[in-house]
């Protein structure tokens, strides 16, 4: 009897890591193998206004391990492709939808700016059903399941910002915090976002070493006959679309080091090329 017990444990045991093993290997096979950390640039001043002139130098400076920028990057768990249709809608290519990423910090706050080339721009009801950005924080950076993350989803419709705190930081962000600028002669939307310190961490202030994770899925929609979320791109994108999974988030690392001299105020090819 005590031998049948003890076997049993034995194998409870064994399915029981087994089933940590098969987790943590399959979180690791979704992992890009370029783009997984994201090494944040400092003293660079960013102003929300939508006009995304002042975040010239920073695409091109940071990159992943093949020397890319942060754009065009897998939008779903496996596989490359760059965009993943959902709902029955239908990519064309990177006109149809694309997702340039760029991510700076000074010790008060932490800033995203988003380049989006799209074609046409679904107005949201809402923070995610349409044309809109949702992202996830993960404040420990220890990207495993289960730990709790900061929540936001926000858009712009018919010029009237849209902002969904759904698990906001210690306030939740209000207009002053971001800025969504539609450009219908580019096709293009961009995106400016503010992560004070007092909202998004604990206590202190943004300082190098720091490592969070993040999700950053921008959704599409193509009126009038694919409305809503029918798609995304961006980065690391299941955190935040089929379940919220803080497994799934990329790697932000603050670093010390400041944009090139050299690339102050002007345009790279890759740059000018994304942005006009």
């Amino acid at each position: 009897m005590f031998k049948t017990i003890r076997l049993t444990s034995y194998i409870i045991l064994f399915t029981l890591l087994m089933n940590i093993l098969f987790i943590h290997l399959a979180s690791a096979q979704n992992r890009s193998k370029t783009h997984d950390v994201y090494n944040a640039l400092t003293g660079v001043d960013i102003k929300i206004d939508g006009k995304i002139s002042d975040w010239d130098g920073v695409f091109d400076a940071v990159v992943g391990t093949d020397g890319k920028p942060f754009i065009d990057l897998p939008a779903g768990d496996g596989g490359k492709k760059a965009f993943q249709e959902h709902d029955g809608g239908k990519w064309n290519g990177k006109d149809d939808h694309r997702t340039g990423i760029m991510m700076v910090w000074q010790p008060d706050a932490f800033y995203v700016g988003l380049v989006v080339t799209d074609d046409k721009h679904d107005d949201p009801p809402n923070g995610w059903n349409g044309d809109t950005l949702q992202m996830a924080l993960e404040m420990s950076g220890k990207r495993k399941a289960g730990i709790p993350m900061i929540l936001y989803n926000m858009g712009v419709s018919k010029g009237k910002l849209v902002i969904h705190n759904e698990k906001a930081g210690k306030n939740g962000l209000t207009e002053k915090d971001f800025m969504i600028v539609r450009d219908e002669a580019t096709k293009k939307t961009y995106y400016e976002i503010k992560l004070s310190a007092e909202e998004i961490l604990k206590k202190g202030k943004f300082e190098k070493g720091l490592e969070f994770g993040i999700g950053i899925c921008v959704n599409d929609g193509d009126p009038p006959n694919e409305k809503g979320q029918k798609g995304w791109s961006g980065w690391y994108c299941h955190a935040v679309v089929h379940g919220k999974n803080s497994e799934k988030t990329g790697l932000v690392h603050l670093t010390d080091e400041k944009l090139p001299v050299d690339r102050i105020g002007k345009l790279t090819t890759t740059w000018s090329a994304i942005r006009q």
